[in-house]
Order: structure tokens, then C-alpha cells, then sequence
């Protein structure tokens, strides 16, 4: 069985996935004030992100292994990633960028305005 979920900065916690729409603002980060929401600002969250589809020969065998993404995310909601932290399997690692690349972000805010942001997001693979 494979799972994959992600984490951001510390303390880890993990998530499945996110929905499509963008989440009310009860889901934005825990850090964020009173006062940052009501001036309009808020960091980035992720509203898609596909996981990645393993083929077989690297779900054969057992293992667990967390690799570090750098997302610079851009006002609209794109991203250009880089693994910060790969994982020590080269063709994992080029199957996990390419599906990152394909997550999309409802952008950091500041003012009532989109900015740009970066986040280091940690991605657990659990393969069993």
C-alpha cells in the first residue's frame, strides 16, 4: 500500500488531501492573527494537490522516506518548486517534482492583495 501525505514546517502535521475550492478561513494557518485577517492578510494554502502515481517496480519493495519541497508560489496560484531534501531514490524524486508541479495554491495575501510566497512543505512516502 502507498500512501503519501504532506506536512508543513514544524510541527508536522499530516493531510490527505485539500479540497478544490478554497477553504474558509478557519483553515488558514494557526499563526495567523486576528488582526492579520481582518487587514486582509493571510499566507498561502494549497488547493490541489495530485499525488503522485508510483509504478510497480518502486512499489515492491518496503520503505519510508520524506523529501523537503521549496514552493515559490506566484500571485496566481502557480508554483515552481525545488527538492530542497530528496529522497535518496533519484527516479522517486523526478516522479515526486513532476507531480508537484502540478499543485496549485490559493496565493499568500497581504492588504487584501496576492503576493508572492515560498513555503518548505515535507513529503511523507509510506510504501508498504
Amino acid at each position: 500500500m502507498q500512501s503519501v501525505a504532506q506536512a508543513q514546517s514544524a510541527p508536522a502535521t499530516e493531510e490527505q488531501k485539500q479540497p478544490a475550492e478554497p477553504p474558509a478561513r478557519a483553515a488558514a494557518p494557526a499563526e495567523e492573527s486576528a488582526n492579520a485577517r481582518s487587514s486582509g492578510d493571510a499566507a498561502a494554502h494549497a488547493i490541489s494537490q495530485p499525488l503522485p502515481e508510483l509504478p510497480d517496480d518502486l512499489r515492491e519493495q518496503a520503505y519510508q522516506t520524506v523529501a523537503t519541497a521549496r514552493f515559490a508560489i506566484h500571485v496566481d496560484g502557480s508554483v515552481q518548486v525545488d527538492l530542497i531534501k530528496p529522497t535518496s531514490n533519484p527516479r522517486l524524486n523526478q516522479i515526486l517534482l513532476e507531480t508537484l508541479r502540478k499543485w496549485r495554491f490559493f496565493p499568500a495575501m497581504q492588504a487584501g492583495h496576492p503576493i508572492e510566497s515560498r513555503q518548505d512543505i515535507r513529503v511523507h512516502f509510506n510504501v508498504n
